[in-house]
């Protein structure tokens, strides 16, 4: 704690402390981000041994997992910036609170992911599938989401933990489960022993035990940790002494329109994949190796991103001008030097980068210049997600609703689409008249996310909120 007291000063030492505390938060956050991303790797390499088919099912199968999920993964990351702020206050009460009515929330929010995804006819439906791949991608998911409700169970613990400036356990705990995944695929992608081999079925078996694994874990932690033991200490009847307006209403609040926003974000980068279609094999696979590069590089200002709400919520919590100063600034300097290097290097190396993913001559061309407009936008990606991890501790969050609306699906999808295919503004640039949009779209939301943070914290000053 006294280490954390001589941080508030706005010197070079306390600048340096906290980045120091900011990135022992967001390291862990990114081992276990690059972690749950090295399981959906596992999947797609072992089911790709098992034929071509099977490997289909498990690309198209993930595409539609993955905005399910955006849904109770946003609502619940609201627990993080609430549970940060009490514990700046010192609130064991309110922290105890959030934590139950975000587990109680977590049941309906699991389950609806669970039903909408053992339901993929309406959407296969409408795919020129062959009834392999049709099949096997049904199996899948069916499969795969028997394991939701466990994984928004964990999501609530999770949540919880890091708003607590407690990080490491996630790391650990997706690590585990990156090392569990690879046997339990073994036995139920290719059978063993009594075991018969169920193939991409299988991935969604694995998957599944993987998950309501990660939750057995989480429950044995919170239930362990000195820091957490008082909160999860319950009685029975405790489940039901709080009322629930007093903390899912704030979650609610909080959750939806930072579920909103991350839903425009995963479906713009959807729609896109699905425009360009008509362009031809080269343009889609090059798409594809930058998508792929990109949305590694991403996790570094995410990591930093979803560290930076615990600091900032914490700070809130104390009603600390100097400790949010600190925070903030540290921060955004992180996330732009970090953000710096990445363009760098994506610039001076894209041709090695492009080369790491395929050979082929025309796909690297079109892929050179798509990682030359990535590299463009590395620093103002980092500083609107950043500026985003910010206004969620801040309690913040339809903001960043609508700015990532109006600059993603307006500037971002709107525009990129001119540029692509119509000559209006230029002659039509095909896939790169997508990235453009995206270019100038994250340029104008760092813009408005940080006007926004210039006038919000002037208002909580004048307000008398932080002092």
């Amino acid at each position: 704690m006294q280490a954390e007291a001589e941080a508030q000063k706005l010197t070079w030492a306390g600048y340096a402390l906290e980045a120091r505390v900011l990135l022992k938060l967001a390291v862990p956050i990114l081992i276990a981000q690059l972690a749950i991303t090295g399981l959906g790797v596992i999947d797609t390499v072992m089911s790709g041994h098992v034929g071509t088919d099977d490997l289909a099912a498990i690309g198209l199968g993930s595409s539609l997992m993955f905005p399910v999920l955006m849904v109770p993964m946003g609502i619940l990351l609201a627990l993080t910036p609430l549970v940060s702020k009490r514990f700046g206050q010192d609130d064991p009460t309110a922290i105890r609170r959030y934590l139950q009515q975000g587990l109680w929330l977590s049941v309906p929010l699991g389950l609806l992911a669970m039903v909408v995804l053992m339901q993929p006819q309406w959407v296969l439906d409408q795919l020129s599938l062959s009834p392999s791949v049709y099949q096997l991608t049904q199996d899948y998911l069916i499969y795969v989401a028997l394991g939701l409700p466990g994984l928004a169970l964990y999501l609530a613990l999770r949540f919880f933990w890091e708003g607590l400036s407690l990080t490491w356990p996630t790391m650990a705990i997706s690590v585990l489960a990156l090392l569990v995944n690879v046997p339990l695929n073994a036995v139920f992608i290719y059978g063993w022993g009594p075991v018969p081999a169920f193939g991409a079925a299988g991935c969604g078996i694995a998957s599944t035990l993987v998950m309501w694994g990660m939750l057995g874990v989480g429950i044995w932690f919170v239930r362990r940790h000195p820091k957490t033991r008082p909160l999860t200490a319950w009685q029975a009847s405790d489940w039901f002494r709080y009322r629930w307006r007093q903390g899912m209403a704030d979650i609610l609040s909080l959750g939806v329109p930072n579920m909103l926003a991350l839903l425009f974000e995963v479906t713009l980068f959807s729609l896109i994949a699905v425009f360009i279609a008509k362009l031809g094999t080269e343009v889609i696979a090059a798409n594809q190796v930058v998508m792929s590069y990109t949305s590694m590089a991403f996790m570094i200002p995410l990591s930093l991103s979803l560290a930076v709400t615990v600091r900032v919520g914490t700070a809130f919590g104390q009603g600390s001008l100097t400790a949010m100063r600190l925070s903030v600034r540290t921060g955004l300097a992180v996330a732009v030097l970090f953000s710096s290097v990445v363009a760098l290097v994506t610039f001076s190396a894209r041709e090695q980068i492009a080369a790491f993913y395929t050979q082929d001559p025309a796909v690297i061309a079109i892929a050179l210049w798509l990682l030359l407009l990535a590299a463009a936008y590395q620093v103002f990606d980092a500083i609107q997600v950043t500026s985003a991890g910010i206004l969620r501790g801040l309690h913040h969050t339809k903001t960043t609703m609508l700015v990532t609306f109006v600059s993603y699906w307006g500037l971002g999808m709107g525009g990129g689409y001119i540029m692509a295919f119509t000559d209006w503004w230029l002659p039509p640039q095909g896939v790169g008249g997508f990235w453009l949009g995206i270019v100038f779209g994250l340029i104008l939301a760092a813009g408005l996310l940080q006007w926004k943070l210039w006038h919000l914290k002037a208002g909580l000053v004048k307000k008398g909120v932080l002092v």
